[in-house]
């Protein structure tokens, strides 16, 4: 007959056992089963901890409504069936306990143990926490065993969640270090609540050529590394942004590596915390080593300020070479055809400058360019050593010579088709000083005359090197012009004056 007092309590699972009418297993009906087996189970029906029994050889499985939750869809069909039909997909793992709980009479313990359940009706990851003892007879033999499960499932895919994070986190550390390292960008931080506590990354120490026992430094240390000329203003700017209300903070300053004792740009920038009250907090930031930009800022000013020279000069130049020309000139077509010609070989000249070093222009190239200009390369003889001669001067060797070959090829050598050149240039030592000797001469020409007045490469030599002891001389020899150069080297290398050459 259905129904019975035993046992007490136990919720929906306990309701379900009183109804039983002994049919549902083989022990008969729960009022009549052993004391042991009863005593216990009360105890797992009174409790709110996920408990279960597995009662004899075959595992009778009986629990609580606390466990009926872990089953699942599997509650309440799995109530008083055999521990292995009711949970077939863990088979190895309820064989194990009951071969070392049952069988041998000792405790088995997990934690966070991985399962694959069917409790729903699909295949479901679960993890649990599961201590098994054996339920001891009078005799001492094992009559059953006792499960106490707690499910971890959720905490351990909160813990995965946070594992995760945590990786991708350090990954990214990892990523904004190596970023950091390649853009020689250094990370710190500065704790200003009460006075300056730092923290430097390893890439900061690096910029700053600090060893890493000094991730801690001093806000004093720091002070010192600025370079002299700029430590109290770059110490009063950090002092007046921190004290003030801005939340912004930006300087670029020199500071003298401690490790190399080199003059190294740094440029800062960083946010400021602040509180309510807008008292600083704390200082999160990034220094920038900007060297190279600086330096190229400073050549780029100094190559504008040479262009702005360069300009001034060859317009000055022009005026010369306009007047020169006009002056000289016996109509206004010769004039054109001269000038045109000149302003030729001052482009050549030009062009010589921008393709060699710092508008510098060697003196092989100027004779060539001469050449190319005014005549047949077989009918010239150059040579000399190796010589870069300066800008200005430069301008003035390629008009004189452009000059000389004019006139070659209007009057001189090169006016016939036997005619020659011989254009030649030698570095000699003058009572300690080095002097730079040109000359030009021609031959095989027809007879030359000398002119009534200077030409205009007298004029411009005297006006390219005024007062630096050169000297050019025009010999009109029966067998040619002969015109001479004779300069000291230095005014070839640095003859860049501001003296108006026209």
């Amino acid at each position: 007959m259905a129904g019975g007092s035993w046992p007490v309590g136990g919720g929906e699972v306990g309701a379900m056992l009183r109804a039983w009418s002994g049919a549902e297993t083989p022990l008969g009906p729960p009022p009549q089963w052993p004391e042991r087996l009863k005593s216990t189970l009360q105890l797992v029906l009174a409790s709110p901890t996920p408990m279960v029994m597995f009662w004899g050889e075959s595992g009778l499985l009986l629990y609580n409504d606390a466990y009926a939750v872990i089953a699942g869809a599997k509650h309440p069909a799995i109530l008083g069936c055999n521990l292995l039909d009711a949970w077939p997909e863990v088979t190895e793992l309820h064989d194990e306990v009951m071969r070392t709980v049952f069988a041998g009479g000792s405790p088995l313990s997990y934690r966070d143990l991985p399962l694959v359940l069917h409790r729903n009706g699909v295949a479901e990851d679960v993890w649990l926490n599961v201590d098994y003892s054996p339920i001891f007879g009078d005799s001492g033999a094992a009559l059953g065993v006792l499960a106490v499960v707690t499910e971890t499932t959720a905490l351990v895919g909160a813990q995965r969640e946070r594992d995760a994070a945590e990786q991708a986190l350090r990954r990214r550390e990892q990523q904004l270090a190596q970023v950091q390292k390649i853009g020689k960008v250094g990370g710190l931080e500065v704790d200003l609540r009460d006075g300056f506590r730092n923290r430097r990354s390893p890439e900061y120490l690096l910029i700053h050529g600090l060893p890493p026992e000094a991730e801690h430094e001093s806000h004093e240390d720091w002070v010192r590394r600025i370079h002299p000329q700029e430590r109290s203003m770059v110490e009063s700017h950090f002092r007046e942004t921190v004290s003030g209300t801005a939340r912004d903070y930006q300087i670029e300053y020199r500071i003298v590596r401690p490790s190399d004792g080199a003059v190294r740009w740094i440029s800062a920038l960083a946010q400021i915390e602040r509180d309510e009250n807008d008292r600083a907090i704390r200082l999160i930031g990034a220094h920038l080593d900007i060297t190279e930009r600086k330096e190229a800022e400073a050549q780029q000013r100094l190559l504008m300020q040479e262009l702005a020279h360069r300009v001034k000069n060859t317009l000055a130049m022009i005026q010369a070479i306009a007047s020169q020309t006009l002056r000289g000139a016996s109509s206004l077509e010769a004039a054109n055809e001269t000038f045109s010609a000149r302003l030729a070989a001052l482009s050549r000249a030009h062009d010589l400058l921008v393709a060699g070093q710092r508008a510098n222009a060697p003196m092989a190239g100027i004779a060539e360019s001469v050449v190319g200009l005014q005549g047949d390369a077989q009918r010239f003889t150059i040579g000399g050593p190796d010589l870069v001669v300066g800008p200005r001067p430069a301008l003035a060797l390629t008009l004189v010579l452009h000059e000389l070959a004019t006139n070659a090829v209007k009057y001189g050598a090169l006016s016939n088709q036997t005619g020659r050149v011989a254009l030649s240039w030698r570095v000699d030592e003058i009572e300690g000083v080095s002097h730079f000797r040109l000359r030009w001469q021609e031959s095989g020409g027809p007879p030359v005359v000398a002119p009534s007045r200077r030409g205009f490469g007298s004029r411009l030599i005297e006006r390219t090197f005024p007062s630096q002891g050169a000297r050019s001389e025009s010999a009109f020899l029966s067998t040619g012009l002969v015109f001479t150069l004779d300069a000291p080297l230095d005014a070839l290398k640095d003859g860049d004056g501001e003296n108006d050459p026209g």
